[in-house]
């Protein structure tokens, strides 16, 4: 009642000041500006990726050379290509604009200017002794300095290699979920143990981008949801050349959905003009709110219960399959499924979850290899691995993850050994 009261009072007061007849002036909310926003790239290159991750540095120094605002880059290096006086394979750059045209300090280089230019620009932070990148405890002690090496409140982070989604292994010869230090080589890192490794920082990421193949699955969704508040992933492989960071940095150091929204079609808009121009092109591409991916989760368990019967056995072929030239079997369109199960119906909470989860989608309709285009009305932007009994060593690994017990797989009894 006395909160009524003084509502009342402050209207009045604010009335009998104005002129008789005059409508009463509240005051302009308070616009609180965000503390600056810190990116950190950690790329694990020491693969065929080295040329292609080694080229996203420089466009990303050409990002913050057009920037109007003071911003500050961390980048992770562990390559093939040596950077910095000692020849450094393992370090840390720093780069940082004043957002009026210099940075470290000095004006920043013309976008046609060499490679080996930019390089010798970045301030080396810290250089490391040979290290496997993708153990969770190197990856853990990296991020833990880089947060170190600012004073930003607001972190964001990319990250750069091959990937493939859940999986602990894409070939049934080779073991892979994210990165590859050591061409031909298994040393690569679970999804789970990238999250520890976030979480081991004390912060909660702003973003993550993934600049790496076949991340954009409600699995990875799930296991990121409680380090970051935003994902950016492409269902589908990611093109060697990956992201273009020289169009959309002064996007991604908004922090804000928008911001977000803006990389993701830039993203698109890049490579269909690629696609134009006769190169090989090919894109899809979704953003993410973690936040609400739970509740999504909640929706996809309560269909594939009440329809166990009918995934038992299901046929994959239905659907669409993100993976070049019709394989291998990582991802199917999340939302078709849903409508399949339910007689070519998506269902309505289901839908408005989804919705609230997914904030952007794209996908290129036409592309080149043309194994490689997305038909738009089935594309939702996001896949889900469904099991396949001819994928039985997937299938043993699937079972031990956290999303096969919240995602409701585990009810299901299949018609084939699992």
């Amino acid at each position: 009642m006395k909160k009524w009261l003084f509502l009342l009072c402050t209207v009045a007061c604010l009335w009998a000041c104005g002129e008789k007849g005059d409508i009463p002036v509240l005051p302009e909310p308070i616009q609180v500006e965000k503390a600056p926003l810190t990116i950190l790239a950690y790329l694990v290159a020491n693969n065929n990726l080295d040329d292609d991750l080694l080229a996203n540095i420089g466009t990303m120094y050409d990002g913050l050379a057009t920037m109007d605002k003071a911003a500050t880059l961390l980048v992770y290096w562990d390559g093939k290509t040596t950077i910095g006086a000692n020849k450094s394979s393992h370090l840390i750059l720093k780069y940082e604009t004043d957002g009026k045209g210099n940075i470290n300090e000095k004006p920043a280089l013309d976008e046609e200017a060499p490679l080996d230019d930019v390089l010798e620009v970045g301030k080396v932070m810290k250089e490391y002794s040979a290290q496997l990148s993708t153990d969770k405890q190197v990856m853990a002690k990296v991020l833990k300095d880089m947060v170190g090496m600012t004073s930003s409140g607001r972190i964001g982070l990319v990250t750069g290699s091959h990937a493939s989604s859940w999986l602990n292994s894409i070939y049934l010869s080779r073991s892979r979920a994210f990165g590859q230090d050591g061409s031909g080589t298994d040393n690569t890192m679970l999804i789970s143990d990238m999250v520890e490794a976030m979480k081991s920082v004390g912060k909660r990421f702003d973003f993550v981008l993934f600049d790496a193949c076949f991340m954009g699955t409600a699995e990875v969704a799930y296991a990121f949801r409680d380090v970051v508040d935003y994902q950016i992933s492409s269902v589908m492989e990611v093109p060697a050349y990956g992201f273009p960071y020289d169009v959309f940095m002064d996007d991604l150091y908004k922090g804000t959905v928008e911001g977000y929204k803006e990389v993701c079609q830039a993203y698109i808009d890049f490579y269909s003009q690629r696609y134009k121009a006769g190169n090989q092109a090919w894109a899809t591409i979704a953003l993410m709110k973690s936040s609400e991916i739970q509740g999504l989760i909640n929706q996809v368990k309560a269909e594939i219960v009440e329809h166990k019967e009918a995934v038992a056995d299901y046929d994959v072929k239905k659907l669409q399959e993100y993976g070049r030239n019709g394989g291998p079997d990582i991802a199917y369109d999340l939302e078709q499924f849903m409508k399949d199960l339910n007689g070519d119906v998506v269902p309505a909470a289901f839908k408005a979850q989804l919705d609230k989860a997914v904030l952007h989608k794209g996908c290129l309709e036409t592309a080149r290899p043309s194994s490689y285009k997305v038909d738009a009305a089935n594309y939702c932007g996001l896949g889900i691995y469904i099991p396949i009994a001819s994928r039985s060593k997937w299938n043993d690994y699937f079972k031990t993850i956290d999303w096969y017990e919240v995602s409701g797989w585990s009810d299901v009894t299949f018609s084939w050994d699992f």
